[in-house]
């Protein structure tokens, strides 16, 4: 992956993540920080949990294929690489379903207040975690279309289309897969639903949505690879 540029939209044709038995390396080497930083985060906020976890400690493109293998950690271990800022760490790897409207907006979300991310603007997505391995493998498409269901009440599967090609980008650490899925409803229809969804949660994730219309409307709240992808969309 070091060969490849940060903030750089890669076509892929597949993405293929094994899950490898065996200690994290990262962990081993920072277990005492790792206990003391989650110590911290969940006394500042009592809803996180600390649950099952992946890491990547190899990642890489060869023939428009990514691939890479994981180790079996935990979310404080996560917690613990997002403060550490070295570049020596494994990589985080996500898959994103990106809602697209019929009129060509994409839908985001304002996380909620009990998450780890409060305040930050995604498309809805999340980290793999056991429900997502078949076999010894990560079902990218699976996980899309597990928390997008979770998080906005639609249903990937119901999309008129989606691309046949998955997009990679990559920035300080973090590997996100992207597929777009394009809907028959208007931007505000979507919303309109969403917000219902979030309504009726007694513990939603997402405080908000909104559609983004343009290249850079996905201002600081939103991590460089959404961001990167939003306004690769509107090129």
């Amino acid at each position: 992956m070091f060969g490849i540029a940060e903030g750089t939209v890669i076509p892929i044709k597949n993405a293929v993540v094994r899950v490898e038995a065996g200690l994290l390396g990262y962990d081993v080497q920072h277990r005492a920080e790792i206990a003391a930083n989650w110590a911290r985060e969940s006394a500042a906020n009592p809803s996180l949990f600390d649950g099952s976890f992946f890491m990547a400690v190899q990642a890489d493109i060869a023939d428009d294929v990514f691939q890479a293998i994981y180790k079996r950690t935990t979310f404080a271990t996560m917690m613990h690489w997002k403060r550490n800022t070295s570049t020596d760490k494994p990589w985080h790897i996500f898959s994103v379903g990106v809602i697209v409207s019929s009129d060509n907006k994409l839908i985001a979300g304002q996380m909620g207040q009990t998450t780890s991310v409060a305040g930050r603007v995604y498309f809805p997505a999340g980290s793999f975690d056991q429900n997502d391995l078949v076999g010894d493998r990560l079902d990218f498409d699976g996980n899309a279309v597990r928390e997008v269901a979770e998080e906005t009440g639609l249903d990937l599967i119901q999309a008129s289309r989606r691309d046949e090609m998955a997009y990679l980008v990559t920035a300080n650490r973090s590997i996100a897969v992207f597929r777009r899925y394009y809907f028959s409803q208007t931007a505000d229809e979507l919303l309109a639903s969403i917000r219902a969804t979030i309504a009726s949660q007694a513990d939603p994730e997402l405080d908000d949505v909104r559609a983004v219309a343009a290249a850079g409307e996905m201002g600081e709240a939103t991590p460089r690879t959404f961001s990167t992808f939003a306004n690769w969309h509107f090129r």
